[in-house]
Protein backbone atom coordinates (compact mmCIF):
# COMPACT_ATOMS: atom_id res chain seq x y z
CA UNK A 1 0.00 0.00 0.00
CA UNK A 2 1.25 3.61 -0.99
CA UNK A 3 2.53 5.05 2.46
CA UNK A 4 -0.38 8.13 3.18
CA UNK A 5 2.04 10.91 2.69
CA UNK A 6 2.98 9.73 -0.92
CA UNK A 7 -0.51 9.55 -1.53
CA UNK A 8 -1.40 13.34 -0.93
CA UNK A 9 1.41 14.13 -2.86
CA UNK A 10 0.41 12.04 -5.73
CA UNK A 11 -3.35 13.21 -5.48
CA UNK A 12 -2.15 17.18 -5.57
CA UNK A 13 -0.24 16.31 -8.39
CA UNK A 14 -2.37 14.28 -10.42
CA UNK A 15 -5.50 16.14 -9.75
CA UNK A 16 -4.33 19.75 -10.09
CA UNK A 17 -4.00 20.29 -6.35
CA UNK A 18 -6.32 18.03 -3.71
CA UNK A 19 -6.30 21.11 -0.82
CA UNK A 20 -9.09 21.84 1.13
CA UNK A 21 -10.71 24.95 0.39
CA UNK A 22 -10.85 27.47 3.59
CA UNK A 23 -14.44 29.31 2.33
CA UNK A 24 -15.83 25.50 1.82
CA UNK A 25 -17.99 23.53 4.57
CA UNK A 26 -16.66 20.07 3.22
CA UNK A 27 -14.45 18.47 5.56
CA UNK A 28 -13.02 16.29 2.86
CA UNK A 29 -10.63 18.22 0.54
CA UNK A 30 -12.05 20.44 -2.06
CA UNK A 31 -10.57 20.16 -5.79
CA UNK A 32 -10.02 23.07 -7.56
CA UNK A 33 -10.08 22.91 -10.78
CA UNK A 34 -12.31 19.75 -9.97
CA UNK A 35 -11.95 16.08 -11.85
CA UNK A 36 -13.87 14.91 -14.71
CA UNK A 37 -15.78 12.09 -15.01
CA UNK A 38 -14.30 9.77 -17.72
CA UNK A 39 -18.02 9.25 -18.75
CA UNK A 40 -17.53 6.88 -21.99
CA UNK A 41 -14.99 4.72 -20.29
CA UNK A 42 -15.87 1.59 -20.48
CA UNK A 43 -17.48 -0.99 -20.80
CA UNK A 44 -16.76 -2.15 -17.21
CA UNK A 45 -18.00 -5.47 -16.29
CA UNK A 46 -20.27 -5.24 -13.15
CA UNK A 47 -20.24 -7.18 -10.25
CA UNK A 48 -24.31 -8.26 -11.77
CA UNK A 49 -22.80 -9.57 -14.75
CA UNK A 50 -23.78 -6.68 -16.65
CA UNK A 51 -21.80 -4.19 -18.44
CA UNK A 52 -21.47 0.10 -18.08
CA UNK A 53 -19.93 2.97 -17.99
CA UNK A 54 -19.29 5.84 -15.56
CA UNK A 55 -21.76 7.65 -17.26
CA UNK A 56 -24.33 5.14 -17.29
CA UNK A 57 -23.76 4.65 -13.72
CA UNK A 58 -24.24 7.68 -11.99
CA UNK A 59 -27.77 8.82 -13.82
CA UNK A 60 -27.78 11.85 -12.06
CA UNK A 61 -26.72 10.73 -8.70
CA UNK A 62 -23.99 11.40 -6.67
CA UNK A 63 -21.07 8.66 -7.80
CA UNK A 64 -18.47 7.56 -5.41
CA UNK A 65 -15.31 6.01 -6.73
CA UNK A 66 -13.11 4.01 -5.34
CA UNK A 67 -9.89 2.14 -6.46
CA UNK A 68 -8.67 -1.01 -5.03
CA UNK A 69 -8.66 -4.97 -4.52
CA UNK A 70 -10.99 -6.70 -2.21
CA UNK A 71 -6.92 -8.89 -1.12
CA UNK A 72 -6.30 -5.37 0.51
CA UNK A 73 -5.48 -5.72 4.19
CA UNK A 74 -6.29 -2.21 5.42
CA UNK A 75 -7.24 1.06 3.66
CA UNK A 76 -10.37 -0.75 1.09
CA UNK A 77 -12.23 -2.36 3.92
CA UNK A 78 -11.75 0.02 6.24
CA UNK A 79 -12.61 2.60 3.49
CA UNK A 80 -15.75 0.61 2.06
CA UNK A 81 -17.11 0.42 5.84
CA UNK A 82 -16.88 3.44 6.92
CA UNK A 83 -19.26 4.94 3.62
CA UNK A 84 -21.51 1.81 3.85
CA UNK A 85 -22.07 3.02 7.99
CA UNK A 86 -22.65 7.11 7.16
CA UNK A 87 -25.00 5.83 4.67
CA UNK A 88 -27.05 3.95 6.91
CA UNK A 89 -26.79 6.53 9.26
CA UNK A 90 -27.74 9.38 6.95
CA UNK A 91 -31.57 10.31 5.52
CA UNK A 92 -33.11 8.42 2.99
CA UNK A 93 -32.85 10.21 0.39
CA UNK A 94 -28.93 10.24 0.74
CA UNK A 95 -29.16 6.92 0.65
CA UNK A 96 -31.45 6.79 -2.25
CA UNK A 97 -29.44 9.44 -4.36
CA UNK A 98 -25.87 7.60 -3.50
CA UNK A 99 -24.21 5.37 -5.81
CA UNK A 100 -20.90 3.64 -4.76
CA UNK A 101 -18.32 2.44 -7.60
CA UNK A 102 -15.52 0.03 -6.29
CA UNK A 103 -13.05 -0.31 -9.65
CA UNK A 104 -10.80 -2.97 -9.25
CA UNK A 105 -6.66 -2.33 -9.24
CA UNK A 106 -6.18 -6.56 -9.33
CA UNK A 107 -8.22 -7.35 -12.04
CA UNK A 108 -6.87 -11.04 -12.33
CA UNK A 109 -8.42 -12.01 -8.87
CA UNK A 110 -11.41 -9.76 -8.15
CA UNK A 111 -13.64 -11.71 -10.35
CA UNK A 112 -17.02 -10.12 -10.62
CA UNK A 113 -18.29 -13.05 -8.16
CA UNK A 114 -15.42 -12.30 -5.45
CA UNK A 115 -15.83 -8.26 -5.73
CA UNK A 116 -20.08 -9.08 -4.92
CA UNK A 117 -19.48 -11.05 -2.28
CA UNK A 118 -16.71 -8.62 -0.70
CA UNK A 119 -19.12 -5.73 -1.43
CA UNK A 120 -21.83 -7.35 0.10
CA UNK A 121 -19.96 -7.24 3.42
CA UNK A 122 -20.22 -3.61 3.99
CA UNK A 123 -23.72 -2.53 1.87
CA UNK A 124 -26.14 -4.26 4.54
CA UNK A 125 -29.39 -2.24 4.22
CA UNK A 126 -28.94 0.15 1.60
CA UNK A 127 -31.09 0.90 -1.28
CA UNK A 128 -27.71 1.11 -4.12
CA UNK A 129 -25.86 -2.05 -3.69
CA UNK A 130 -21.88 -1.20 -3.99
CA UNK A 131 -20.92 -2.11 -7.40
CA UNK A 132 -18.02 -3.98 -8.12
CA UNK A 133 -16.28 -3.30 -11.86
CA UNK A 134 -13.66 -4.79 -13.86
CA UNK A 135 -12.06 -4.78 -17.16
CA UNK A 136 -8.65 -5.18 -19.03
CA UNK A 137 -5.70 -3.41 -16.95
CA UNK A 138 -5.24 -1.15 -19.81
CA UNK A 139 -8.84 0.05 -19.47
CA UNK A 140 -8.75 -0.20 -15.28
CA UNK A 141 -5.03 1.98 -15.73
CA UNK A 142 -5.69 4.50 -18.14
CA UNK A 143 -9.19 5.40 -16.33
CA UNK A 144 -7.50 5.96 -13.14
CA UNK A 145 -5.02 7.74 -14.27
CA UNK A 146 -7.86 9.82 -16.25
CA UNK A 147 -8.95 10.67 -12.72
CA UNK A 148 -5.96 11.12 -10.93
CA UNK A 149 -5.68 8.07 -9.05
CA UNK A 150 -2.13 6.66 -9.04
CA UNK A 151 -1.93 2.54 -9.33
CA UNK A 152 0.38 0.09 -9.90
CA UNK A 153 0.19 -3.26 -11.60
CA UNK A 154 -0.14 -6.57 -9.19
CA UNK A 155 3.09 -7.54 -8.34
CA UNK A 156 3.96 -11.59 -7.28
CA UNK A 157 6.35 -11.70 -4.51
CA UNK A 158 9.00 -14.65 -4.30
CA UNK A 159 6.77 -16.19 -1.15
CA UNK A 160 3.80 -15.65 -2.99
CA UNK A 161 1.95 -12.90 -1.85
CA UNK A 162 1.23 -10.14 -4.08
CA UNK A 163 1.08 -6.37 -3.52
CA UNK A 164 -1.04 -4.07 -5.17
CA UNK A 165 -0.22 -0.25 -4.76
CA UNK A 166 -2.96 2.06 -5.15
CA UNK A 167 -3.95 5.92 -4.46
CA UNK A 168 -6.43 6.11 -1.33
CA UNK A 169 -8.58 8.47 -2.53
CA UNK A 170 -12.44 8.31 -2.68
CA UNK A 171 -13.92 10.79 -5.53
CA UNK A 172 -17.55 12.26 -5.19
CA UNK A 173 -19.10 12.98 -8.86
CA UNK A 174 -21.76 15.08 -9.12
CA UNK A 175 -23.03 16.33 -13.06
CA UNK A 176 -19.35 15.08 -13.99
CA UNK A 177 -17.30 16.54 -12.19
CA UNK A 178 -16.03 15.54 -8.80
CA UNK A 179 -15.31 18.99 -6.63
CA UNK A 180 -14.30 16.99 -3.42
CA UNK A 181 -12.59 13.53 -2.50
CA UNK A 182 -11.64 12.10 0.66
CA UNK A 183 -8.76 10.18 1.60
CA UNK A 184 -8.07 7.04 4.23
CA UNK A 185 -8.61 8.03 7.67
CA UNK A 186 -11.91 10.09 6.63
CA UNK A 187 -14.39 9.38 9.61
CA UNK A 188 -17.74 8.15 9.28
CA UNK A 189 -18.81 11.60 10.83
CA UNK A 190 -17.32 13.74 7.98
CA UNK A 191 -18.61 11.06 5.23
CA UNK A 192 -22.03 11.54 6.52
CA UNK A 193 -21.95 15.40 7.07
CA UNK A 194 -20.39 16.17 3.14
CA UNK A 195 -22.40 13.04 1.38
CA UNK A 196 -25.72 15.18 3.01
CA UNK A 197 -24.41 18.47 1.44
CA UNK A 198 -23.10 16.99 -1.76
CA UNK A 199 -26.76 14.99 -2.31
CA UNK A 200 -28.63 18.30 -1.61
CA UNK A 201 -26.66 20.46 -4.26
CA UNK A 202 -27.72 17.80 -6.69
CA UNK A 203 -30.38 19.11 -9.76
CA UNK A 204 -33.56 18.30 -8.91
CA UNK A 205 -35.38 14.97 -11.25
CA UNK A 206 -36.73 16.70 -13.82
CA UNK A 207 -35.43 20.25 -14.07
Amino acid sequence: MLALAAVIALVVTACGGGSKSSSSSMRGDVLDPPVALPASAGPFTTTAGGSTTLGQLQNGKLLLVFFGYTHCPDVCPTTMADVGQALRESDPNVRAATEVAFVTSDPVRDTPNVMQTWLSNFDTGLPNKFVGLTASTTLIDSTAKKVGVPLEPPVKQKNGTWTVDHGAQLLAFQNGQAHVLWLSGTTVADYKHDLTQLVEQLPAKGA
